[in-house]
This record gives C-alpha cells, structure tokens and sequence, in this order.
C-alpha cells in the first residue's frame, strides 16, 4: 500500500491537535463566580470647608461649601428667566451635582400657606421611586424655622428643606445629581453634601 495515504502535511496534524486540545478543556468543570457590581471609587476632600455668601440682592445670608460654586439661576422649570434673583445654584463640579435655592418673598398671591403646600407638592414628585420620606422641624440659631425631607431610595432629589420667618420670606432648597439616581452609588456623595446642607442652615439668618 503506498505510503502516501497516511500522509498528511503538518499544519493539518497542527488543527487537529488544537481541536483536540479545545474539546478537552471544554469538556472540563469550569468553576465560574461572576463579579458583584461595583461603582467607581470617589474621593471625597478630607475636611468640610466654607465661605461666606451675602448680596445686597438677596435678604438672607449663609456659609456654603468651599467646594461649590454659586451662581443665580438662568432658567425657571426650563421655559424662562427665574422669577427672583434670589434663585440660586450651589454647583458641585467634581460630584455633578447641584443644591438649587428658590427664594420667594410673602405677599398676597403667594401666601405662606400656598408656598408651603408647594413644597409638599414638590417633594411628593418623589413618592414613586422613593422607599420612604420622613420630615422634621426645623429650627435654627437665628430663628428661622421649616421642614426637612429625607427621601429614601432612587430619588431624582434625597435631600430638600424649606425655610421661612413666617412673615415675609420663604426659600425652598432641593439636592440633585446629573446622573441616574443610584442610592448605593451616590451615598457617599449624598451624605457629604448633606452635611454641608446643614451647615448651610445652622449659618443662615434673613437680613
């Protein structure tokens, strides 16, 4: 019998060895445990530092975040100019996110009944994505009282309060990121900035 019937040229033995070889391992347990979901580490400054801010514009005046910025408001429900030049932007550029202050003075068509129930109005928006939303007072060194919302889960806004003299000013302020709400991802941030809500309100008096 010729011998040229068992020949084969090497890169023909080269494909079935490989083959083989892939059969085996494939035939093999392979003992796989997939990833838990991770989100990016952010690094948060290590101290809360503050400024001042007071305009003769404005009839109230606090300490904000050294690493915010603020700047008026250029837009009211995105269609027109704000009503007041007492709105307000407290942006976080390296956390994208931003405290939005909406100051509206007392008067007859925006009684302090109205401006309130608004603010309910307001923070109920969230009641669909929330998990929870609890109030409590508010009372601060100089006197100026209202509520404090906490929204629990994947809210557009976790933190948002109002505060009044109950005479002739009212300021509503709201916490939102630019990014899908994450409860988990955001935490961190969320609570930082939180903190520097607080201060916000234990430095606040109406001028």
């Amino acid at each position: 019998m010729p011998l040229s019937i068992f020949y084969r040229p090497p890169y023909a033995f080269i494909g079935v060895l490989l083959l083989l070889v892939g059969c085996f391992y494939a035939c093999q347990e392979t003992d796989y445990t997939p990833k838990p979901k991770a989100y990016p580490r952010l690094v948060l400054p290590a101290q809360h530092s503050y400024q001042p801010y007071a305009s003769r514009e404005c009839p109230f005046l606090f300490e904000y975040s050294t690493h915010a910025r603020i700047g008026k408001d250029t837009v009211m429900m995105g269609r027109k100019a704000p009503s007041n030049p007492c709105w307000l932007n407290l942006q976080y550029p390296d956390f994208n996110a931003t405290v939005y202050l909406s100051y509206k003075p007392i008067s007859k068509d925006n009684s302090l009944p109205r401006l309130v129930e608004d603010a309910h109005t307001l923070n109920a928006k969230h009641v669909i994505k929330a998990d929870y939303i609890e109030d409590s007072l508010i009372v601060t060194p100089s006197g100026a009282s209202g509520l404090w919302y906490s929204v629990g889960g994947n809210a557009a806004s976790s933190t948002q309060f109002f505060l009044t003299d109950s005479a002739r000013h009212f300021l509503w302020a709201s916490l939102y990121f630019y990014h899908p709400p994450n409860e988990d991802s955001i935490a961190p941030v969320a609570a930082y900035i939180r903190q520097d809500m607080e201060h916000l309100l234990e430095t606040f008096k109406w001028q």
